[in-house]
Parts: C-alpha cells; structure tokens; sequence
C-alpha cells in the first residue's frame, strides 16, 4: 500500500484495541501546556519516546536536542524508550548521538533489546526472521536465518522448519513475504515474536509501515497469537521504570506521540503522560477527537518538548 495517512493509522490502531493492555478507568482533564518546559520542575525522571518526540526519520525534531541537554543540565533524568528494532543497541544509541541527543548505552532502552534480551533464554531454537540485511540478524543470540523472496518461492520447507518466527524489521518486506510467511504458519502453526508493536513510524516524508501492522495482519488471517515487546506492553515499561527505579512513579512522565503505544502503556504502568502533537502520528488530527473516540487521556498535552 501507499504511505498511509495518520487518519488511516488512528483507525488501525483502534481496530486492534482489544490486544492493546486497559488501564485502570481514572478521570483525566488534560493539561494543555506550550511545552515540556512549563512541567519540568513536576518530574525528576523523563522517559521520551523517540520517532515523533525526538526524531522524524533521520532528522533531529526542532527543540528536541535542546530540551533534552536542558533537562539534563537541570539533573534530570532522561531515558529514551523506542520500538525500534532494525538497528543493534550500539547502532542505534550512536544514531541519536549523531543527531546530537547525548545519550549513553544505559539511557536507551529499545524493543530489539527486550527481544534479544529474551532470545538468548532459548538458544537452541532456530528462528526465521522479517529483517533487511541492514538489521544485522546475525548478531541475535540465537540461530536465525532472514526470509527472503527465494525462501518464500523456492525453498518453503526452510520456511516450514524454523521453530518459531521472529517479526524483526519491515524495512524492504512486501506483500509477496507477507503472504508466503502467513501461508506457512497455516501449514506449520508456531510462535511468533514482534520485535516492535507499532503499526506506523514518522519518517522525513510521512509514515512508514511498522512490524506491528502486520503482526496483527497475520494474526487475523491464522488465529495464532503473537508476543509482543515494546510499547504499549508491559515488558517496556517494567525495563524502563526497573531503570529509574530510584524515582517514585509520581515524579516520572512518559512522553510520546501515539495515544495507543505512549500514552496508554504510561497510563497502565501508572506514570504519567504527555502527548506532543506536532510532528509523529496524530499530525494534523482533531486530537481532542482521537481521546475522546479511544479513551486513552494524557495528564499533558503540548505541539512539542
């Protein structure tokens, strides 16, 4: 499909809503604010997503490398908490120091690191994996091989002998690996690992397509249920909050783009949340809509940090 729109991803997301967590009903009028700067002084410990908040693609956010040295000059703490899973740990913490977030190795928590992380408890499995060459597969502490279009036309017993299926990266999949992965899984029932929940990215040029679009695409055409790490579940913040666990949960934020991986994983690990509007997956939307319609209500909300 084209790039989608973020009407389109607004409704997708919603149309998953039953696999998403539910937090406990609370009674939230959100607190319009020009920016993170008008809160800072409420919170002690600041956890950013990052396509969105800090980053479109490739490109540093206005604002964002400034209010994030700010913060830091200030003594606060700073973790960044992303779905992405294409790049290896190091890879990706010097892609964010390149943009000019200084960031450490510790202060970056990522979906590939919670499914490497859990990869390395079952390493005699061997797992086929939705990853470009550029994902590094071969780093993952497990034996693995990329399904590619010869997999997938040619060689469908390979496919149909890994032990389980691990959603790594979108980048170059289509819709000819889509149908040939979910064609096996119907032969062969198996697990399925998603290294990144998210239905869309913001990129440079609009949305991309993520891992999670079409986890849920593959769950409704087999029935089999998949195991997610990042955003909005549980596993993400458990990392995250277990890395500041010398701040009280009252005293940290959660600041993110996306009502239904951000601000409804913040409200189910009961933090607090500010939504930013202008730049990630709710550009251009009626936003006051989009809470009313999903019920998912941020403490803040601001254009930018």
């Amino acid at each position: 499909m084209k790039s989608p729109s973020t009407l389109w991803a607004f409704d997708a997301y919603q149309r998953i809503r039953p696999r998403l967590p539910e937090p406990v009903s609370t009674s939230i009028t959100p607190e319009l604010v020009p920016s993170l700067a008008a809160i800072a002084d409420r919170f002690d410990g600041f956890i950013f997503d990052a396509f969105g908040v800090l980053n479109a693609g490739d490109m540093a956010l206005p604002t964002a490398v400034a209010r994030f040295h700010d913060l830091q000059a200030m003594g606060k703490h700073c973790l960044v908490l992303s779905n992405a899973a294409t790049a290896p740990q190091q890879q990706l913490v010097q892609k964010y120091r390149n943009l000019g977030f200084p960031l450490t190795q510790d202060q970056l928590i990522s979906s590939r690191m919670l499914v490497t992380d859990a990869l390395a408890s079952a390493p005699e499995q061997t797992w086929a994996v939705m990853a470009p060459a550029s994902a590094h597969a071969d780093q993952l502490p497990c034996r693995s091989f990329v399904i590619t279009s010869q997999i997938v036309q040619t060689s469908r017993e390979k496919l149909d002998s890994a032990d389980a299926i691990l959603m790594l990266s979108a980048q170059d999949w289509t819709e000819e690996l889509q149908h040939g992965l979910i064609d096996s899984l119907r032969r062969r029932p198996r697990q399925v690992w998603v290294a990144n929940p998210d239905l869309v990215a913001p990129r440079e040029n609009g949305l991309s397509l993520e891992p999670g679009h079409y986890a849920h695409h593959l769950t409704d055409a087999t029935g089999l249920d998949t195991v997610f790490f990042g955003k909005p579940f549980s596993n993400a913040f458990d990392a995250a909050k277990s890395r500041l666990a010398h701040i009280p949960a009252s005293r940290l934020l959660m600041v993110g783009d996306t009502l239904h991986t951000d601000i409804l994983g913040g409200r189910c690990a009961g933090i607090s949340t500010m939504l930013v509007t202008a730049h990630g997956a709710l550009k251009g939307m009626d936003v006051n809509a989009c809470i009313a319609t999903s019920g998912i209500v941020p403490d803040f909300i601001a254009p930018e940090i």
